[in-house]
């Protein structure tokens, strides 16, 4: 209880320190878009879930800094070692509170933080007053690349849509292209729309669709579905991304972005036992030392460091360059085994 009070204590420091800093940032389009107090208060609360599960991991390592430089100078860890209690069976103890974090952040990870963000994504769309400065968008729908300038209340309007139909991955079928469509009673109608057929004998050339049945779109895409693909930094569950990865419904991100995330995801609780045991060397500080030690600064940035190679790792996995077993979990490996060893040096001092 005392590592889950040390740590969720952390957190919540820090989320409100991280909703100040990002308030500053949007502050300004919040009010240019003259949303007022409720503007505010209703950013801050979607933008939550994402700012406290992205830093709990490093307050798992700030907590248990805290927590052990604090049982540490009231002599608590002497007392435990008096009564047979090794370090290696400290950790044992602190492994389920540490799972428990893990599990924490996991459901903030996959369920919460993606509804969160992309509420607050549609929020944002709807607000907009200016949607046609937005940043155009593709994707991908089985073999159909499906491409957009950018779409406004919400997702319900998209602009400057253009459909690429393929055979197959090398060849193509027909381009449609509509100025408009709009979700209108659960399907979309498109506006404006002129189709170009690629076959033997039909000239190269689009032709105006008059017909208002071959105007409705007949796709399960639904505005919300549209703002998901317009971000491509959109926190994700697991669900979606093994969906994705799989091509049934239509993708953004690059295969290699998702199985990295997944692996990520996966090995999660490692990383928070990994920021455990790095913690773990406060417990060797002097008794009259106390504060003055810089075992707790030396150990706050091997957490940083860790932190920093597990990132870079995770980037080179995202790109390609690496698999993604390779990406995740190699990083969690060395600063295990580093730590471990450290541990057993410092034992081995008389």
């Amino acid at each position: 209880m005392r590592l889950l009070g040390a740590v969720l204590g952390t957190a919540i420091l820090l989320t409100t320190i991280m909703e100040a800093l990002t308030l500053l940032e949007q502050m300004t389009p919040i009010l240019e878009r003259h949303l007022g107090g409720k503007g505010i208060a209703h950013y801050l609360i979607l933008r939550l879930p994402l700012l406290f599960s992205s830093i709990l991991p490093l307050s798992m390592l700030i907590g248990a800094i805290v927590m052990f430089t604090q049982l540490t100078l009231n002599t608590e860890i002497t007392i435990l070692r008096s009564a047979g209690l090794s370090t290696f069976g400290l950790i044992k103890k602190l492994i389920p509170a540490t799972l428990l974090l893990s599990a924490i952040a996991l459901l903030f990870y996959d369920q919460i933080t993606p509804r969160s963000e992309l509420n607050l994504a549609i929020w944002w769309n709807k607000t907009n007053p200016s949607p046609e400065k937005s940043k155009d968008f593709y994707f991908y729908q089985k073999l159909d690349i499906i491409s957009v300038d950018y779409i406004a209340h919400g997702g319900n309007k998209i602009s400057g849509l253009t459909i690429y139909k393929r055979k197959d991955r090398s060849h193509l079928q027909s381009i449609l292209k509509a100025d408009t469509a709009k979700y209108i009673n659960k399907q979309w109608i498109l506006s404006n729309a002129k189709m170009l057929e690629v076959a033997p004998g039909v000239p190269l050339q689009f032709i105006d669709i008059t017909d208002p049945k071959k105007l409705i779109w007949n796709v399960a895409l639904t505005p919300r579905n549209f703002v998901e693909l317009s971000i491509p930094s959109l926190p994700q569950s697991f669900k979606t991304m093994f969906v994705q990865l799989s091509h049934i419904e239509p993708f953004r991100s690059p295969t290699n972005t998702l199985k990295t995330a997944i692996w990520e995801r996966f090995f999660l609780p490692f990383t928070f036992i990994v920021m455990l045991i790095i913690a773990i060397p406060v417990t060797s500080i002097p008794p009259r030392t106390g504060l003055k030690s810089w075992l707790p600064i030396y150990c706050l940035g091997a957490g940083l460091f860790f932190i920093i190679f597990q990132e870079v790792l995770r980037a080179l996995g995202k790109a390609g360059t690496l698999p993604a077993p390779i990406a995740v979990i190699p990083s969690l490996l060395i600063f295990i085994f580093a730590a471990s060893a450290i541990i057993l040096m410092i034992e081995e001092k008389p």
